[in-house]
């Protein structure tokens, strides 16, 4: 169920619509970033341990299950 938004003084419904949109693409930018740097983590690991497929598939996994288990505590 959508509010109505009172607009800000002095700042348009459109305005409004663009600096919301911003944050939201900031915050998807910096979300993508921790993932990639994970990520990165994790095949560094996979790499200088020379883990085995199974061992790495794992590993997935548990980041994978970490990260819905953070997204669940968002909500």
């Amino acid at each position: 169920m959508r509010k109505n938004i009172t607009p800000h003084p002095g700042r348009s419904h459109e305005e409004i619509a663009l600096l919301l949109a911003e944050a939201r693409n900031n915050e998807r930018l910096r979300c993508a970033s921790i993932i990639s740097g994970r990520l990165d983590a994790l095949a560094a690991l996979i790499a200088t341990q020379r883990l085995e497929w199974c061992d790495a598939a794992e590993l997935l996994r548990q980041e994978a299950n970490h990260i819905d288990n953070q997204a669940q505590e968002l909500h």
